[in-house]
């Protein structure tokens, strides 16, 4: 892609995310029982979810033809070509079903798994977080930073607890406590894609988490290389996504914070 070709996909994705917003928010507040249904115990998934998934997928497979769509929902599309989207329609569930406005429609798009474009619109909010590859990432069309703060103890971050829904024995909730104790304060929204989101604007100078798939941090790592943040596995390494760890921060509380999850890590090995 070209450079106003990836602007142009960042602009489109931007588009489609606020109109899947608009379908969930039509029903946000409103969720009937039987429109919630459960792929594992505490996993949900809703008409709406699969909704918002149906009209991403169509939309980008007219505006992109070619382009594979990997989504949270399904596998769909070609999963071989040089372009992919990766989607997560509703990043946040739990939150949506239970009428909690902490949720986001998540897109972004790889060139052989490389990020070129990333979206995070959270419908509620009316915040739209964007981001192409060399670019820089916005906030509603204004170009956004992360964090100048350099202390832990002044730092406030983001994390989450997909671990323990997927049956980790040792996992996030021993971190917590090793890391609570020395930062300004922690914060569980509930979605991933807007905590990452939040690390690239400023509002958190940092986030980690266990358990997350590709849907759920493809839009958001952009988010945060682009306003120049920091992404990483728990050993500061790339491997995030194959290993199901990763940490994002402003740069600057990076290796400190690598350094608290070290100190617990020997409590944080799988079962």
């Amino acid at each position: 892609m070209t450079r106003d070709e990836t602007i142009a996909a960042r602009d489109g994705a931007a588009r489609i995310a606020r109109e899947a917003g608009e379908l969930l928010t039509a029903s946000f507040g409103r969720i009937a029982p039987e429109a919630v249904r459960y792929k594992g115990e505490t996993d949900l998934v809703t008409d709406a979810d699969e909704r918002a998934q149906e009209y991403i997928v169509g939309a980008l497979a007219r505006a992109f033809p070619g382009h594979g769509v990997f989504a949270e929902e399904s596998v769909t599309g070609r999963r071989d070509g040089e372009y992919q989207w990766v989607i997560d329609p509703l990043d946040g569930t739990t939150n949506y079903v239970h009428g909690y406005p902490l949720f986001s429609v998540s897109i972004a798009l790889e060139r052989r798994g490389a990020p070129l474009v990333g979206v995070v619109h959270a419908p509620v909010l009316g915040e739209t977080f964007d981001a192409a590859a060399g670019e820089g990432a916005r906030l509603n069309g204004r170009a956004i930073r992360v964090s100048r703060e350099d202390r832990l103890v002044r730092s406030l971050l983001g994390t989450g607890f997909a671990c323990v829904r997927d049956g980790v024995r040792a996992n996030n909730l021993a971190i917590l406590p090793v890391v609570a104790p020395r930062v300004q304060g922690v914060r569980r929204g509930g979605s991933a894609a807007l905590d990452l989101a939040y690390v690239a604007m400023g509002r958190f100078e940092g986030f980690w988490e266990l358990e997350l798939s590709a849907w759920d941090t493809a839009a958001g790592v952009l988010l945060v290389r682009e306003a120049g943040g920091r992404v990483t596995d728990f050993d500061g390494g790339g491997d995030f996504v194959a290993r199901r760890e990763i940490v994002a921060t402003n740069g600057l509380i990076h290796d400190a914070l690598l350094g608290l999850i070290r100190e617990a890590r020997p409590r944080t090995t799988r079962a």
